[in-house]
């Protein structure tokens, strides 16, 4: 089984890792060197994967393909007059057009390096979308990385912090669905923003398209291009096209959603996957509005209020527990220590269900908060090894049920990492809708613990006046561009958010 570390707990590690080995400041060091899971962007010779700038994503959208042909080979001969590469530095002359990826990138981690002149200005464009913002702000008064575009949601930087200008500068940034976060030489400056589509404001950001690096009439510097995908453009389009067209109840008003990725356990690759797929799935389909974070402040009590439903997507680990980061969040100057700040969030979680709102968790999301007994009760029961990686029978339990439809009430099988479950597991306690057929099913592994032949793949619950909807699918990727599946995943969310209803 592959490793992939994803997330916070990747994005520490390599950052550190950056400033270990080579820092902001040794120019030389490591030059176009890629840590470990990333690619290099720019190889540091020649400007190869690189492209010229021809319109804008939906003007190149309505193009043949004869007519962008013959755009590209002029656009990359003007490109090549004016882009050039010294001593393993892109180098910009202040004229011509924008640099771009030949490849488009649906949801990516990047680092850049980049340097420029006294009252320069520049930027980053992600997904063909104006930007990540570069400039002087001894000119502008305003820091860098800022989302500068964004009209609806936030366009400044947390803080400045930009080195001295003439000095190399780092990005990290971070796209997964239509939310960015961007760090600047260390420093958190964009916390999970949602980008706007500025080319197409009645429209969510394109969900894959090329990386620019944008002119704006000044001599530029980049190196270091460094890019990790975490959803690729062709997964995405399977995620797409497998997505339902409607939702099978109709809101009974706007929905919004809050889906969590904070996993402090193993890292699923599928992470990311399953977010965008939630999160365009409530796009496509205005069952709701979702917004993705790892940002476990995002649960205290006057934040998470704002949403009708969580979805905890593989969260492994005990993710209740604040880093001091979120604590110094949660106190806002007062003086909460770790224990009281996870206490507040525990109770937090557990009103905001029992107060009548909805929580949906997919496979990891019962691996979890072992040492929070309630969290268990509410998720339904903890998880006991995966005995099963590999095809095995699933049994709709109830074929009449709402929730069965997804399936046409009828057995089926899946490829995924099947889990057996542990107290507080009880079906006094839980409507289960699909199980294992043990008929078609290695039962002879010797993880198995339960006697009972009872393996629980997805069940609902009632909190309160709350609902619970958890399935132990999603541990592979293309669990998440099965039809069946999303359909599933879309009715159980409509049953978490109380606008599909089931008799209790």
């Amino acid at each position: 089984m592959l490793i992939v570390r994803t997330a916070a707990t990747f994005v520490i590690a390599v950052i550190t890792g950056l400033i270990a080995t080579r820092g902001w400041t040794d120019e030389q060091s490591k030059l176009n060197v890629a840590p470990d899971g990333f690619h290099l962007l720019f190889n540091g010779k020649d400007l190869a994967g690189w492209k010229g700038l021809v319109g804008r994503p939906h003007d190149r959208a309505a193009m043949t393909e004869e007519q962008l042909a013959e755009a590209q080979v002029a656009a990359d001969q003007k490109m090549r007059e004016h882009w050039t590469v010294e001593d393993g530095v892109i180098v910009f002359d202040g004229r011509g057009d924008s640099l771009c990826t030949m490849k488009d990138y649906a949801d990516f981690e990047m680092f850049v390096d980049w340097k420029i002149k006294e009252k320069g200005d520049s930027g980053i464009y992600v997904r063909g979308l104006p930007q990540i913002q570069i400039w002087d702000p001894a000119n502008t008064k305003i820091g860098s990385g800022g989302l500068y575009n964004n009209k609806n949601n936030p366009s400044q930087p947390l803080v400045n912090a930009d080195n001295p200008v003439g000095e190399w500068n780092t990005f990290y940034i971070k796209m997964v669905g239509s939310q960015v976060t961007v760090r600047l030489n260390g420093q958190l400056v964009v916390d999970n923003v949602v980008l706007e589509n500025l080319w197409e404001p009645e429209k969510p950001v394109y969900s894959s398209e090329q990386i620019e690096l944008q002119n704006h009439g000044n001599t530029l510097w980049f190196r270091n291009i460094y890019l990790r995908e975490l959803t690729t453009s062709d997964q995405l389009a399977k995620i797409e096209a497998s997505l339902p067209q409607v939702a099978r109840a109709k809101p009974e008003e706007p929905r919004k959603v809050f889906i969590f990725t904070g996993a402090t356990g193993y890292q699923h690759s599928s992470i990311p996957h399953g977010a965008h797929a939630i999160q365009l799935m409530g796009q496509k389909t205005g069952a709701y509005e979702a917004t993705i974070s790892d940002d476990l402040s995002w649960f205290a009590p006057q934040r998470l209020q704002q949403f009708d439903a969580v979805v905890l997507c593989n969260t492994t680990g005990n993710w209740i527990q604040p880093s001091a980061d979120v604590v110094k969040k949660l106190s806002e100057g007062g003086q909460l220590d770790a224990e009281s700040a996870e206490q507040l969030l525990r109770q937090s979680v557990l009103d905001f269900v029992k107060g009548g709102k909805g929580l949906m968790g997919f496979h990891s999301a019962s691996d979890a908060n072992y040492h929070w007994p309630e969290y268990g009760q509410l998720i339904g029961g903890y998880f006991n090894h995966h005995p099963w990686h590999e095809e095995v029978g699933i049994r709709v339990e109830l074929p009449s049920h709402p929730l069965s439809q997804a399936f046409g009430g009828q057995d089926f099988s899946v490829v995924d990492e099947i889990y057996q479950f542990r107290d507080p597991y009880s079906r006094e306690h839980l409507q289960v809708l699909l199980s294992l057929d043990t008929a078609k099913a290695n039962m002879k592994k010797d993880s198995i613990q339960r006697t009972d032949g009872d393996f629980a793949v997805a069940w609902i619950r009632h909190e309160g006046k709350g609902r619970v909807f958890y399935s132990s699918l999603g541990h592979r990727e293309e669990i998440f561009w099965n039809p069946a599946v999303m359909q599933f995943y879309l009715d159980g969310l409509q049953f978490a958010l109380g606008d599909l209803k089931v008799e209790r």
